[in-house]
């Protein structure tokens, strides 16, 4: 039987736990909103009277909606409006989001932020359900 060699452990899992923390994928944040694969934003602000965390928990949910909505199974319209200093973003007639001017890095107007979101949103919701259309 051959001697077992003794080997200090210490730089072995050090280094073996530098390879595990370079494969893991980064924890997504309960504030990020993302539909099909498609990163869409992270919701940071609180506005409207809601922390940043409820606001992302309420578009999530509306997302969720459409895709569980048969009316959308053959796609739809991502629609953006103006709405005073805000901006909606819609699938057909149900709100998805509603872009406050916290939103923005004030590099861009709420209105072109709700149309950059949109047009995320649109290929989304075209690859989570695929066969449909969705167009903004």
């Amino acid at each position: 039987m051959q001697p077992v060699r003794r080997i200090n452990g210490f730089p072995v899992l050090l280094a073996i736990a530098a390879m595990l923390c370079a494969a893991m994928p980064a924890l997504a944040d309960a504030r990020d909103i993302s539909v099909g694969g498609v990163f869409i934003c992270r919701i940071t602000h609180d506005a409207a009277g809601y922390t940043s965390y409820a606001r992302a928990t309420q578009v999530n949910q509306r997302i969720t909606e459409v895709l569980s909505n048969p009316q959308f199974r053959q796609g739809g319209n991502v629609v953006v409006r103006a709405m005073g200093a805000a901006a909606t973003i819609s699938v057909g007639n149900a709100l998805i989001f509603t872009v406050m001017p916290e939103d923005t890095d004030g590099t861009m107007s709420t209105l072109d932020l709700a149309k950059y979101w949109a047009k995320l949103l649109a290929q989304g919701l075209s690859k989570a359900l695929p066969g449909s259309g969705f167009y903004f």
